[in-house]
């Protein structure tokens, strides 16, 4: 018998985007602006998103999901509000400060905030 304790390993996947779900996806204004708006960090209902698309918020919530399925966003359940959603900029987005402005590196392209 061993002292030494074992840790069970976890499995990481990392996300390979394809050149044209970037494009896809940032070439739809509505689809920027929602990304733009994620780019606090910070989560957000998909009614706050709303406004800030523009947009009525069943159309937005079809952006919403298509920016989840290409794996841009990321949704958890909020936790005042077991019923609604927080969404929030995938953490495999990086976001730098530069001295021109916030930056966000989707792999294929930059985009300047």
């Amino acid at each position: 018998m061993s002292d030494s304790l074992s840790f069970p390993t976890v499995q990481t996947t990392v996300r390979t985007v394809s050149a044209d779900t970037v494009f896809a996806v940032l070439g739809d204004p509505t689809r920027r602006r929602l990304l733009l708006a994620l780019a606090d960090r910070k989560p957000h209902r998909a009614k706050a998103l709303s406004t800030i698309s523009g947009k009525r918020f069943d159309a937005t919530l079809k952006h919403i999901i298509a920016l989840r399925d290409a794996g841009f966003i990321t949704a958890e359940y909020d936790p005042a509000d077991g019923r609604r959603q927080l969404y929030t900029l995938s953490p495999s987005i990086k976001i730098t400060d530069t001295p021109e402005g916030r930056t966000m590196d989707f792999g294929y392209c930059v985009v300047r905030v």
